[in-house]
Order: C-alpha cells, then sequence, then structure tokens
C-alpha cells in the first residue's frame, strides 16, 4: 500500500507541477531519465547515522552543479530533511520510518540555468525503505495459565502469546519458539506442606508447534505431585532476510498444574521410610494383654492415619483387608472413618501370641484409590510378675571428661551392660521394649543396654566427688510395671587436665655479697594424682640479665643465689612449674638486693673546680672532669644535685664527666654554680662546687626595634625629615656597635649613626604616591652579622586636579518597556587622593533618563517605545570640570531592543457560516485574517491554529499560515448540527502572545429514510447471565443493528446507556460490523447487586433511525461463584498474639458430651459457595477426646479426662472451616489453631463485685476480661457467675445474694497453658496486692461496679473438737446419764401401753361400726398450716404376698366385686366426732378437716407423719425437700372393675402401675410386705 501511494502521489505531482517547468539551453536542468519527477530510494538511519546514500546516489540532472547549474531544495511543508552537496543529497538528521510512520519524502528541487537564468522546479520523491532496527514486542503480558495434570499431550493450552514489530515486511513478521529457561527460580519456594509449590522449567514439556501462530501445547505428561508450576521461557523473533540481523524478545508464560486425582493414598507417620512424598512399606505395631479387653489400642509409632496424596483430599476409608490368624475379626475392629482400631473380645496367648492384620485405606471417591499397611497386634502375657534387672557388674570406670556416649567399663575393660528378664515370660514370647530410669542425669543406658556417658565435662578433681552412686530402674515401655532398684556406683579415672598451680609469693629482699643463700621455697598445687601430679621447677627467666646469679631445686623448688649481688639491685624471676604430661604455670618472685655493711662516705679530690666555657661550645662537648673515692672502694654514683635548673649540662653517673647537653648563651646567663654529688651503694655521698663562666661569641644579629617603619611626608618639598630607625645589638664590645644604610637609587639618604631618614629631593604624588625600601644595620665585628629592615613612605597628596572620562563613547541596548532599567555605567578619574566627582546629563532627553550623581549608572525613567524611536544619545560630564576640554565629557548612545509586546488582532468579527452536510472534503469555510503591530520578526509574524475541544477539531482544519479554514473530513458522519470552531491566532515572537476568536458553522442534513428500513435494535429487550469473576473489559454480548449495512458507512451510528448503568459498571461501542457491543467496565459482584436493568439508545442522522425500535432494555444477571473465601468469627477480645486462635477450657471433670466451645465462620458467598461444614484436626491424642458437630461448629467432649497426662495438655487443634461441601472441586478452606485447657480446682480464681448482683454483671464478661488481660498480660476466661460467698464469723460458708462472685482461669499466652494460682506469674500478675489493686480499679471503672477482691475458691475446714474429761467429773456424769436412760425408758413403756390400748380399741370400734357408705370420690387433699391441731388416727391395708385367701385380721375383700370397701367411701375421724363413722370427705363436706397421708417405710416399723413444729412450719424430710401437694400418688383409679390386685405393689386395681415417673417420693419403689398405710 505505501509502494502504491507513493506512485499516485508521483503521478499527481506531474500533472500538478508540469506546467511549471522552465526550460534553459538545451539539456541543461533536464531529467536525465525524460520524466517529469524524480524518484529515489534511501534506507532508514540505524541510530544516529545520516550519511547512507540514496539509490541512484546523484540527482539524474542535466549540467554540473558548480559551473552551469545552480540547485535549491525547496519543502513546502514539513521540517527540512536533506541538504545538497553537489548532486547528492546529505540528510540533516536522522530517518526513523517506524516511529515517524514515513514512507516516502516528497519536496522540490529547483534548477537555474546559470547562462540563462531560467529556472524550473521538478518534484523529488524519496522512498523511504525499512531495514530491521526494531525487536519485536510481546503484549498483554504477564502470561500465565491452568492446565489440568491430566492434559493429553498434544493439546492446545494457551493462545493468548501475541508480539508486535514496528518494522513492516519480513522484518515485522515474527514466530514464537521455547527455549530453555536459564536455571533460576525453579525448586521449592512458595508455602508449607500441601501449600508448597515446586517450580521448574517447561522446556520439554511443552512446545509451540506453529510457530507463526504462537499456541502452547502439551509435549510431555504433566504430574502434579512432582511440579506444580512451569516456568516457560517464549522467545519471539523477528524474520529478517539476514539471519543475523534478526531481533528477539523473551516473556514469561506461566503454567500452573491443577491436581486430578491420580495418586493413591498413602499412610503416613514421623520415621517411615519415602519415596515421592509417600511411606513405603508402611508398619505399624500394638500390644494387648491376655485376658484382658484394651478398647481402643494405642498404634506405634503414631496413630493409624491415610492421606490423600491428591490436593483433592477425598476422605479416606478404612478397613480390615485380611489377616493371621484368619479369626482376628472376632477380635479387633477398625473404625472406618479415624483408623482407631478397637479391641472388642479379650484374647488369650494360647488363641495366638501375635496378629498380623492388612490395614487398607480407600479413597471416597469415583477412582475408589486405596493402598494397605500392616498392623502388628502382639498378645502379651499376664503381668504378675515385675521385670528384674541385672548389670555385668556393680562398678564401673571411665575417664573424668568423656565426651557423651562413651561407654562404662568394668576393672577388665569391658562394658558395663544392663539385662532385663521378666518371669512372666516365655523363651517364644516375644520381647517387650524396656526404658530404664536412672537417678542421675550424668549416665543413660544405650540401646543395646550399655551403660553410657550423657552429659560432658564429668569432673574428677576436687571439689568434686569423683565417683557416681546412683540406681536404676527397667520399665516396660508403655507399661506400668517397674523393676526393683539396681544400684550402681561408677568411678571417675584421673585424666591430665589440670596445670600445677603456683602460688602468689611476696617480694623478697637479700642482702647484697656473693655467698650462697636460699631465697625461697616454691610449692605448687596439682589437683589430678598419682603421676599426673609430680611437679618439677625451673626458672623460666630473670631479669637484668640475672640468669646465672639464681637457681632452682627441680624437685624441692628451693631457690637460691648462686652469684654476686649488689646493693640495689632488682631481679624479676620467672620460675615455672611443669607435671608430667607437660602443662605448666608459671609465677614471678620479685627480688631486691639491700646493702651490706656501710660506715664511710665518698670524697672528692677537690671541694671547688673552676672551669670556663665558650658559648659556642657544641653539644656533648667535655667541661670538665670530677673525680671522687670510696674509702672502702665501692663504686660511686656522681650526680647534679643544684645549679643546673636549664637543663643545660649533665654528668656521668660512673664517670664523673661534665658536659655541654643544650647550647650556651652568654647573653641569657654568663654564669654556672653546679653542686656536684658522689654516693656510694650504701647511700653515704660527699658534694664539690663547679663553678663555670661563659665567654662571648659574635652569635647576635643587630635587632631592629620599634617596627614596622611606616612614614608620611608632604609632596614637593626636599631635605626634610621623614624619620629614624634603631637597632641593638646583644653582644659585647666592638661586636655591639651598629651603623645603617639604605640604597642609592631612592630618594632618600639616611644618617648610619642616628638612623634619621631625609628626602633627597621634592617628591610628586601624582608620580608615586608610596615608596618602599630596606635599611641595613650591621655590627662592628670584622665579619660584620647584618640586619634589614623594611621602611615605609607615604607621600601626602595636595589637591590640584579635575575629574576626566578616559572613554569618549559608551553604547548599550535597553529593552523597549521596562522602566527604572539599568542602561550602563559611565565612569571619570580624578587623580587625586581625595576624589570628588558628581555626574550630570549635560544634553539629551532627560525626561527618559536619569543619572546616579555618585555612581554614574544611568536608568531609564519609564519604558521606552521601540516603534516610536529605536536610539537616543547622551552627554555625560561632571560639576567638578564644566570645561569643554579632551576629557571633560563622553557619549552614551542607547539602541532600543524591540519586543514582542503587541499580541495579534482579527482585522474582522467573521459571521456564522451555514453549510450542508453534503459538501466536499477540502471546501473553504471562510478566510480568518489578524495582524501584529510589532516592528520587527518573529513578533510580528502571525500563524493561526485550531483550540477548539470536541469534534471541530475532526471536521475543521485551518491554514497555519494564511488563515483559510476548511472542511477536513465528510459531515455525514456525525448527527451534530453545529459547530462552534475556536481560532487561535499567535505570532512567533518571544513570549509568544496571540488572540482567539469563535465561529460558528452550522450544518444541514439533507438525509432521510423510511422507517421500515431505518437503523434499529433487532428486538426489544434482552437477557444475559454473566459470572462475577468475569474479567473487565471482556464483551458481554453484541445486539444486531438491523438495516446497518443498508446505509452508507459514512452515515454515523452511536450506541450509548440513557438509564441504568449503576455505578458505570457497563459501557457501548459500535462495532466494525456496525453493530452495538455492550462491555463489562467495571468488577461485579454478586453479593452487592444481582441483577442490572440498562437502556440501550441508538443514534444517527435524522431521519435515519426508525424511532419505534431505536432503544432496548438489557436484563443483566450476575451468577454467583466462589470468589469468597470462609471468615473465621474471632471472640472481640483479640490481641497481637491471639489473633487468629480460639482458646476454651472446661472441667477435668466434665462428662461426655459437655459442649465446650461452638466456632462459627461466615462466607460472603451465597447458595452452596455460602454454606459451611466444620472439621476438627489435630495430632496425638486432642482428637480422641472432641467432636465437632460439621453444620454448626459445636465442640463436645466425646471422652472422659481421667486418664490425660500434663504432657498432653492443652489440647492442640485445628478447626477447617470449608465452603462447598458438597462439592469436589471450587471451594474454600481456613484453618484456625484451637487450644483447649482443663480446668480444675488449682486454676480457679474468684473476682469478688460486692454491690452488683450476678444478673447485673452477666453481659459485662468482655470488660471484666478486657481490663484482666490488660492489667496482668494474662489470657483470662470466665468460667461463671455466681452469688458471692464469704466464710461466716463461725467458718461456715456464707452466701450473699447482693454480690458477685466471677469465677476465671488464666493462661499463659506464650504456652498457651493454663496457670495454677500458685504460678509465680499469677501471684506477681494478679494475686500481687498492687497488681490486684490495678485490676480492681480498672475493672471497677469498666462495668461501674465495685470489685475489691481477687482470691482462690473458700474451702470451709471441718473442726473435730475433743472433749476430755478428767477422772473426778467422770462418774458423775454416769449417774445422771443412767438417770436419763431410766426416765426415758419409763416414759416410752407408757407411751407403748397407751397406744396399744387405744389402738385396741380402735380395733373393736372399726369391727363393731363396719358400714357401707355412699360411694364419695377421693378427692386431693391439701396441709394447710393455719388449721388447727387435729387427732391422728390409723388405717392400715395390707394384701398377702403370695396366699390370695389370706386376709388380715380385719377380714377386707379388696376385689372388685366386693362394694363393701373402696377407697371412694373412706370415711374420715374428725377431732370434733370421734365415735361417729361414714362421714364424707372433709374437702367436700361442709364442716371441712383435714387429712394428712403417710407411709410404711423400710420394714414398717415406723410411723411417719408430717406434723407441726413449735412454730407452726412442716418438716418437709419426707418429701426430701420437693413441695409438692400431699395427694395419694399411689391410687389409680381403674377403669375395668372385673380384675383383682395380682401383686403386693401397691392396694391396685387392673394392673400393676409403674409411678416411678412420680419424683421425690422414695417409697414408691419400695417392696416392703406392709404395703400401704394411710393415716387420716
Amino acid at each position: 500500500m505505501a509502494v502504491l501511494a507513493g506512485w499516485l502521489l508521483t503521478l499527481i505531482l506531474s500533472c500538478i507541477l508540469r506546467h511549471h517547468a522552465v526550460h534553459g539551453k538545451a539539456g541543461l536542468c533536464e531529467v536525465e531519465t525524460g520524466q517529469s519527477n524524480i524518484i529515489l530510494d534511501i534506507e532508514e538511519s540505524r541510530g544516529t547515522y545520516v550519511n547512507q546514500l540514496t539509490t541512484p546516489p546523484e540527482l539524474p540532472i542535466m549540467g554540473d552543479p558548480f559551473t552551469e547549474i545552480v540547485l535549491d531544495l525547496v519543502f513546502p511543508k514539513g521540517r527540512t530533511l536533506f541538504i545538497l552537496n553537489g548532486k547528492k543529497l546529505q540528510l540533516l538528521e536522522p530517518l526513523d520510518r517506524d516511529a515517524e510512520n514515513i514512507s516516502h519524502v516528497v519536496f522540490q528541487l529547483t534548477c537555474m540555468v546559470k547562462s540563462s537564468h531560467k529556472k524550473r522546479t521538478i518534484p523529488v520523491i524519496v522512498r523511504v525503505s525499512d531495514i530491521n532496527d526494531n525487536a519485536p514486542e510481546f503484549i498483554n503480558t504477564p502470561y500465565e495459565t491452568t492446565v489440568p495434570e491430566l492434559t493429553p499431550v498434544g493439546s492446545t493450552i494457551f493462545t493468548g502469546i501475541a508480539a508486535r514489530d514496528a518494522d513492516t515486511g519480513v522484518n515485522g513478521q515474527v514466530e514464537y519458539f521455547i527455549m530453555e529457561g536459564n536455571g533460576t527460580d525453579y525448586g521449592p519456594d512458595q508455602g508449607v506442606g500441601r501449600a508448597r509449590v515446586t517450580s521448574a522449567d517447561g522446556y520439554g514439556y511443552f512446545s509451540i508447534n506453529l510457530p507463526h501462530q504462537g499456541q502452547v501445547t502439551v509435549n510431555r505428561t504433566l504430574d502434579y505431585e512432582r511440579t506444580q508450576r512451569y516456568l516457560l521461557t517464549v522467545v519471539v523473533s523477528d524474520r529478517a532476510r539476514n539471519v543475523s540481523e534478526r531481533f528477539s524478545s523473551t516473556a514469561t508464560l506461566t503454567v500452573n498444574i491443577q491436581d486430578d486425582d491420580d495418586q493413591d493414598p498413602s499412610f503416613i507417620y514421623q520415621g517411615c521410610m519415602l519415596l515421592d512424598g509417600t511411606c513405603i512399606n508402611p508398619e505399624y505395631s500394638s500390644s494387648v494383654s491376655s485376658g484382658v479387653l484394651s478398647g481402643i489400642l494405642n498404634i506405634s509409632p503414631e496413630k493409624i492415619q491415610a492421606v490423600d496424596m491428591d490436593t483433592i483430599n477425598s476422605p479416606i476409608q478404612y478397613s480390615f483387608l485380611s489377616g493371621m490368624p484368619t479369626n482376628y475379626k472376632d477380635f479387633f475392629e477398625i473404625n472406618p472413618t479415624t483408623g482407631a482400631v478397637r479391641q472388642i473380645r479379650a484374647v488369650d496367648t494360647a488363641v495366638s501370641k501375635r496378629f498380623d492384620i492388612i490395614i487398607k485405606a480407600q479413597e471416597v471417591s469415583e477412582a475408589k484409590r486405596s493402598t494397605t499397611a500392616k498392623l502388628t497386634i502382639t498378645v502379651k502375657p499376664v503381668d504378675s510378675n515385675p521385670p528384674e534387672i541385672q548389670a555385668s557388674v556393680m562398678e564401673g570406670f571411665v575417664n573424668e571428661n568423656a565426651p557423651i556416649g562413651t561407654e562404662v567399663i568394668d576393672g577388665d575393660g569391658n562394658p558395663l551392660v544392663l539385662t532385663v528378664t521378666d518371669k512372666d515370660l516365655g523363651p517364644e514370647d516375644p520381647k517387650p521394649i524396656y526404658k530404664f530410669e536412672l537417678t542421675t542425669s550424668f549416665f543413660r543406658i544405650s540401646s543395646r543396654g550399655v551403660l553410657i556417658v550423657n552429659e560432658e565435662n564429668l569432673d574428677r578433681d576436687p571439689p568434686s566427688p569423683g565417683q557416681f552412686k546412683f540406681q536404676v530402674v527397667a520399665r516396660e515401655k508403655g507399661g506400668t510395671a517397674a523393676s526393683a532398684p539396681l544400684s550402681l556406683n561408677v568411678k571417675l579415672n584421673d585424666v591430665n587436665d589440670n596445670a600445677p598451680i603456683l602460688p602468689s609469693i611476696p617480694p623478697i629482699t637479700v642482702q647484697a655479697g656473693e655467698a650462697r643463700r636460699e631465697v625461697a621455697t616454691i610449692k605448687a598445687i596439682d589437683n589430678d594424682e598419682g603421676d599426673n601430679a609430680i611437679v618439677t621447677y625451673s626458672i623460666y627467666h630473670v631479669s637484668n640479665n640475672g640468669f646465672n646469679k639464681f637457681k632452682i631445686n627441680a624437685q624441692s623448688g628451693v631457690l637460691e643465689t648462686m652469684g654476686k649481688l649488689n646493693a640495689g639491685e632488682q631481679y624479676s624471676v620467672t620460675v615455672q612449674a611443669t607435671d608430667r604430661g607437660g602443662l605448666h604455670s608459671q609465677a614471678i618472685v620479685e627480688i631486691s638486693v639491700s646493702p651490706g655493711p656501710n660506715t664511710r662516705s665518698p670524697v672528692f679530690q677537690q671541694n671547688v673546680y673552676e672551669v670556663q666555657v665558650s658559648e659556642g661550645a657544641s653539644i656533648n662537648s667535655t667541661v670538665a672532669t670530677v673525680t671522687a673515692t670510696d674509702p672502702e672502694n665501692d663504686p660511686v654514683r656522681y650526680s647534679i644535685t643544684s645549679g643546673n635548673d636549664l637543663r643545660q649540662f649533665t654528668i656521668g653517673s660512673k664517670s664523673g664527666v661534665i658536659s655541654v647537653i643544650r647550647k650556651l648563651d652568654r647573653e641569657d646567663l654568663t654564669r654556672y654554680q653546679l653542686i656536684i654529688k658522689a654516693e656510694d651503694p650504701g647511700r653515704l655521698s660527699s658534694t664539690s662546687t663547679v663553678n663555670i663562666k661563659v665567654t662571648d661569641i659574635n652569635d647576635k644579629n643587630p635587632e631592629f626595634v620599634n617596627m614596622p617603619y611606616e612614614f608620611k611626608v608632604k609632596e614637593g618639598k626636599a631635605n626634610i625629615s621623614v624619620g629614624f630607625v634603631h637597632a641593638t645589638d646583644a653582644d659585647e664590645g666592638i661586636n655591639a656597635l651598629v651603623t645603617y644604610s639604605i640604597p642609592s637609587d631612592v630618594p632618600f639618604i639616611i644618617d648610619p649613626e642616628s638612623g634619621e631618614i631625609l628626602t633627597k629631593i621634592a617628591l610628586d604624588y601624582e608620580t608615586q604616591k608610596e615608596y618602599q625600601f630596606v635599611v641595613t644595620a650591621r655590627d662592628g665585628a670584622p665579619d660584620p652579622r647584618l640586619a634589614t629592615s623594611t621602611v615605609t613612605v607615604s607621600v601626602i597628596d595636595i589637591e590640584d586636579e579635575s575629574p576626566i572620562f578616559h572613554r569618549t563613547t559608551y553604547e548599550a541596548t535597553v529593552p523597549e518597556n521596562m522602566p527604572d532599567y539599568m542602561v550602563s555605567e559611565v565612569m571619570a578619574d580624578d587623580p587625586d587622593t581625595i576624589k570628588k566627582i558628581t555626574y550630570t546629563i549635560r544634553q539629551g532627553p532627560a525626561e527618559l533618563f536619569r543619572i546616579d550623581p555618585k555612581t554614574g549608572i544611568i536608568f531609564t525613567t519609564r519604558g521606552l517605545d521601540f516603534e516610536r524611536e529605536n536610539q537616543h544619545v547622551l552627554i555625560i560630564g561632571t560639576m567638578e570640570n564644566p570645561g569643554q576640554d579632551k576629557g571633560a565629557t563622553t557619549r552614551v548612545i542607547i539602541n532600543v531592543e524591540d519586543r514582542n509586546d503587541i499580541p495579534p488582532v482579527f482585522t474582522s468579527v467573521p459571521r456564522p457560516v451555514t453549510l450542508d452536510d453534503e459538501v466536499s472534503i477540502g471546501t473553504t469555510v471562510t478566510s480568518l485574517v489578524a495582524t501584529d503591530s510589532d516592528g520587527t520578526a518573529p513578533g510580528n509574524k502571525v500563524r493561526y491554529e485550531l483550540i477548539s475541544k470536541g469534534k471541530s477539531s475532526k471536521y475543521f482544519q485551518i491554514d497555519p499560515d494564511t488563515g483559510v479554514l476548511i472542511v477536513r473530513d465528510d459531515l455525514r458522519k456525525e448527527t451534530d448540527s453545529e459547530y462552534q470552531v475556536d481560532v487561535r491566532a499567535y505570532d512567533l515572537g518571544e513570549p509568544q502572545l496571540s488572540s482567539t476568536i469563535s465561529l460558528a458553522v452550522y450544518v444541514r442534513h439533507v438525509a432521510t429514510v423510511a422507517p421500515e428500513v431505518g437503523l434499529s435494535f433487532a428486538d426489544d429487550a434482552y437477557s444475559i447471565q454473566i459470572p462475577e469473576n468475569v474479567t473487565t473489559g471482556n464483551l458481554l454480548k453484541t445486539f444486531t443493528i438491523v438495516n446497518s449495512h443498508s446505509h452508507s458507512e459514512n452515515i454515523p451510528l452511536k450506541c450509548y446507556i440513557t438509564s441504568g448503568n449503576v455505578e458505570g459498571k457497563f459501557y457501548v461501542n459500535v462495532t466494525a460490523e456496525r453493530n452495538c457491543a455492550l462491555y463489562l467496565n467495571q468488577s461485579l459482584d454478586y453479593e452487592m447487586n444481582e441483577n442490572y436493568k440498562i437502556e440501550l439508545q441508538l443514534e444517527s442522522l435524522q431521519g435515519f433511525v426508525n424511532p419505534m425500535h431505536s432503544t432496548t432494555m438489557v436484563s443483566v444477571h450476575v451468577i454467583d461463584v466462589n470468589d469468597n473465601k470462609p471468615r473465621f468469627i474471632e471472640p472481640e477480645l483479640q490481641n497481637e498474639i491471639t489473633k487468629g486462635k480460639f482458646y476454651a477450657a472446661l472441667s477435668f471433670s466434665s462428662p461426655l458430651a459437655t459442649a465446650v466451645t461452638q466456632i462459627k465462620a461466615e462466607d460472603e458467598d451465597s447458595g452452596k459457595y455460602g454454606k459451611l461444614q466444620y472439621k476438627l484436626k489435630g495430632d496425638g491424642i486432642a482428637t480422641e477426646y472432641f467432636n465437632m458437630d460439621p453444620a454448626n461448629g459445636l465442640i463436645k467432649s466425646k471422652k472422659t479426662f481421667e486418664d490425660i497426662s500434663e504432657e498432653d495438655l492443652p489440647f492442640r487443634l485445628t478447626v477447617e472451616a470449608r465452603d462447598n461441601p458438597n462439592s469436589a472441586i471450587d471451594f474454600n478452606i481456613i484453618e484456625a489453631p484451637l487450644i483447649i485447657n482443663l480446668i480444675s480446682e488449682h486454676n480457679r480464681m474468684i473476682l469478688v463485685i460486692g454491690d452488683a448482683k450476678p444478673d447485673m454483671v452477666s453481659g459485662k464478661e468482655n470488660a471484666l476480661v478486657s481490663a484482666m488481660q490488660d492489667n496482668s498480660g494474662l489470657l483470662v476466661g470466665v468460667e461463671r457467675l455466681a452469688a458471692r460467698q464469704y466464710l461466716g464469723e463461725n467458718g461456715t460458708l456464707e452466701s450473699d445474694s447482693s454480690g458477685t462472685d466471677v469465677w476465671f482461669y488464666v493462661v499463659d499466652p506464650m504456652t498457651e497453658k493454663i496457670l495454677e494460682t500458685n504460678h509465680t506469674r499469677v501471684q506477681r500478675s494478679i494475686l500481687d496486692k498492687t497488681a490486684m489493686d490495678n485490676i480492681t480499679f480498672a475493672v471497677s471503672g469498666l462495668v461501674q461496679h465495685t470489685a475489691f477482691n481477687i482470691h482462690e475458691p473458700l474451702v470451709v475446714h471441718k473442726v473435730r473438737t475433743a472433749v476430755t474429761l478428767n477422772g473426778e467429773v467422770f462418774p458423775y456424769a454416769l449417774i445422771i446419764i443412767a438417770c436419763l436412760i431410766f426416765v426415758l425408758g419409763f416414759a416410752g413403756i407408757v407411751y407403748i401401753c397407751i397406744s396399744w390400748s387405744k389402738y385396741k380399741t380402735y380395733k373393736d370400734q372399726m369391727q363393731r361400726s363396719y358400714v357401707v357408705p355412699t360411694p364419695t370420690r377421693y378427692d386431693p387433699v391439701f396441709v394447710e398450716p393455719n388449721l388447727k391441731e387435729y387427732e391422728t388416727q390409723v388405717l392400715q391395708m395390707s394384701v398377702p404376698i403370695d396366699d390370695n385367701d389370706s386376709l388380715n385380721d380385719l377380714q377386707l375383700d379388696f376385689s372388685s366385686k366386693n362394694h363393701a370397701f373402696s377407697l371412694d367411701n373412706v370415711s374420715y375421724i374428725t377431732k370434733g366426732n370421734t365415735d361417729s363413722a361414714g362421714q364424707q370427705s372433709p374437702v367436700s363436706s361442709e364442716a371441712a378437716t383435714t387429712a394428712r397421708a403417710s407411709s410404711v417405710m423400710g420394714n414398717g416399723n415406723g410411723v411417719h407423719t408430717l406434723s407441726r413444729n413449735n412454730n407452726g412450719t412442716i418438716n418437709r424430710n419426707l418429701l426430701h425437700q420437693h413441695e409438692l401437694p400431699v395427694t395419694n400418688p399411689l391410687y389409680q383409679r381403674s377403669d375395668d372393675e372385673g380384675m383383682t390386685s395380682a401383686t403386693n405393689e401397691n392396694v391396685m386395681f387392673r394392673e400393676k402401675k409403674d409411678y416411678s415417673h412420680l419424683g421425690g417420693f422414695s417409697y414408691i419403689n419400695d417392696r416392703s410386705p406392709v404395703e400401704t398405710t394411710t393415716e387420716l
């Protein structure tokens, strides 16, 4: 297409420009090919390269460009890209065909014949050819996909790889392939356990078989269990013809492998041999005791558990597959869900001593994959004898410091071995595993039964004992029986591990002399024994070269002197003690030598020495030598005791030679007097005086004083004094005489003796203002010493000069419109020292400029105008020089610089323009003209541009040079009928100025069609369903536009949403097929909104839309997906430690099925995705004690806790919540740890709130817990609320219902174990007074009630009182007791007699007055405590047990046939009428009295009645404190009167009745021979 466009453009330009050809003389400026234009080819630039040649390399123009013709290039539009070099085109800048989309460059070549000056213009077309300079680029990265592991080889898994290349042709064509990765980012890198992800290079596993399409296919079988993620390095390369010039890029495609059900389950336990993550040949073992039913077996190495090796994690079902012996199922069964093996029948060793059972674990899935494991159950004989332990020897030996694991041996070097025997075991019985318990931690028993070292650093040496005595007990692993203790003794063998230790030795003093003397005895201590403790001594070092002066005995350690010792000498003797093993230590003996007998001091040869020394004496030169001798011939030491304060001299301590050690200066000090001391070793001394005189030398230079020398003198006078100089010399005599001199070339002279300086001639300030010269001072020595100093003489000026300008002309440039602008600075010069210059403007526009009279700086007073006057001239002078001489004035020329200060102005306001929509492209709308009044270019050059927003810039454009506005696109594409065209005219100055104007353009649309062929939707309503996880930008549906192709594609067509687009979730576009497409603009959320109703509207040119079907309604239904994970509802009180965890606790004594806690989760999804299922998981024995309701998350205990050990606490479980529980795919699982503690009496504490009842505190538990946790740092749990209890005055437990006891416990947040009240942290953080005050204060503030104490549960201690009777009281007590027994016994006899008499009377009355009263209904009788006292009578009814014909003494027939007696017809004996019979029930009679019922309990020996006590209350002991209305609970009326009572259970009719449901009546189930007595 680009080539075709180029040829068309060439043809058009040829036609347009043909008539412009200018002909010179024949042949010149003609195209050599005879064409009317020139076509060249050039390659685009590589980088910044611009020297590539065209093809052909030169323009085919007749004539020599240097002698015959003149060539020039014209670029009417666009920037200049080429220049001419002869006939060759040279690029000015790099040419990038791809970035600028340049396929060709069109410009004009002008050729002029030099001889005739005739010119012609020739179109030139330069075609730009592409080079491969761009690498292809991947789009839509990153790439990621998920593939099931069972995807067949050859399947296409990803088609989304795409890349583009900015080049064209073959350079822009791309192909894809997969290359091997770089080896990084592979291996296990994420997650733990099942969540662990292993990545690998996908090279070889996947391939791209069609390089030009980039579709990725499976090349090898995939395995999720081996690799869960592959990283593919995809390479895209272009197809440049030269392979070496091809470019490529890489991208990574991440392929996530989705697990499928292709793995068998596997038994998993710690320590098994693993292959690919599964256990090989898993084996379990257990044991049962002979004749004992064990229940759930303890399995080793851990409980039976199999897992699905796929991440599908299918449930596992357990079963027995086979076993030996074959009757194994008679004794054992396996839980199909948990895998727990239970013994269901006791087994004897006679049946079998071992069971080998194959356990099958099978997935609950369609594939039903399974695996097996072996379970060995050993039948142990009855454990009637404890194990017995024997040792090979009772005493063993081991080296001290032996490493861990070293065997203890006996005296013969054999290991000390322990063996265990059990009399219960036969020779063929399997040997159990025993564990050994030792009373020491320093040793243990190895698996081979050998006693070995268990701890490091066993030490035999004192103060350690050197041997260990301990006991060993053997206990069967998993059992309780233990052997009798066996005592062992282990002695430690000595090892040379201690170096000898030398004591600290105080300093020693010995007298000087040569005799051999003992200095000290050195003794070292070695904690080893035997040969290891033998020590030898030696001298390691002696200071002051005294090694030969001392000796030490190697065995005894005696240190002696060996040579002469002089007084004052000191020695440090280093003694070393070494044992047989080479270990050693050292000690230093400090020895000082004191003088021997000494009585006479040294004597000097002279008492006074007189010497001279020149001050120029060199360092270390000798001044004098003094000599002293000691009468006892002891050595003498010399020293200077005084006179040497300046440290100028020193004396040899042994030689007595005095020498100079510092430079002498006679001028500082002329004499010295030194006192010399001579001293012998005994500290006896004498002194002598040395007088030293220092002689002079000329060693000092003259020195000038009162410097610096600075003088002033007026100009114009000669031979006047300027000033004095003076120098001194510290030497003596002629060496101190000083003379002066100065150079002869200065206009000054100096007096050589006095140092006065005078002017030689008159000085001129204007010629020289200052003089500097050197004055020299010399002393009088033959070889004089010199000193110099600088003299400065300043000439004082006398005012006598006028200021002048050295420059005659200044020139400056000033921008226009700049007031107070600094123009220039002029400068005049005044030769006088006191300069006085005042500047002024003598000529020129003083209203426009001003000058600073002091500095000469010229400023503008207001802005200048270039357009009015572009140059000004000023004449500047000074007030001090009013003359017209040369230099009296200077000329300043000021040029005004033009500024772009006038914006362009449109010459007229355009009127609105009306156009038909069918006008052709390029039609002129109007011409806009603007002018700029600035004086110079480019500020007065005007350009035009459109600044319209919206569609105006799409359909109109303006010529930037001429301002002609034209139509640039088909106006029929839009339905708009009015456009506002905003035009900006701007100049090219700096800063750029502009002005704008608006033009209204009206468009008349003239097209129309019939409604039936108009544009419309195919339907008035649509309904679509979308999953909520669809990505934004996805096409949701395309709505067909009817008649969209019946009209020209130039007819505009729009589709937009008019209503229902909530939160902008959707957007629409018109497709290339001119249909309306609905897209997703923002992500959807089913939980937020399930349905959307949006209205779509069509829009086109007026008359092209069918108004009846221009809108449609679209119902969008969002489909829920499982996009939300469940979330646990955590307790309110959470901190950083407990976050994400659940804690619970229950009592040790809790019964089965006790509710522990309820854990709830929530899921924002709905339907099946929002349904949750709970599961409880855990390691160890925790899951044996608890189960969880999968529906509501309620956790209950399923086993009591009597046999739980402290090591297993707390219970650590994992709670799992899973959504979509009925599906094997598309589900989410979350887990949280659950910690359950058991509460005992030692864990409970009570927080006392004194002024609030429990119901008032209820609901504030969270506030209580928060306050206690914040102040204690522990986790707090509230067990219950109860009425406050306290100990009364007599030690009894009292209750206060107005207060509350908050029973709580605490858990250590680090160990998560419940703490006992005596734990140090509980005592410190809660029960300590300060901590308790803080907690109660915080709780009181939160609950608004007073908390005042925290204590442990109250315990009432029963006090037993012992009564002691002494011998005197005891006889009288016996007499009193005997009397009481006699009185009470007599009263009892009387009472029995009276009772018997009444009983006989009663029987007689009953026999005489036996009547059949009218049947009455037996009504319930209530006991009223406010009635009067009443008399009690007894009616006894008895039913024989076995003999139905045997009647009682009343001879009553209780059958239904005998109507003479019925409980309905019982008469009442009242207090008011004791002799009458046949009275009606007091409840139904007018004279109502009360009656009571009682029963004979036990064996019928006692009659219990409900009676009143003294205070009128009722004794309810009989009814076990159940306050129920007293009725006759034993009587139940029979509806069948044809049957008699068949038993002695009750006075019953028809059948035996069970009244056990009537609680509180203990006599109901009593089987007494005397069945019932009713007291009325």
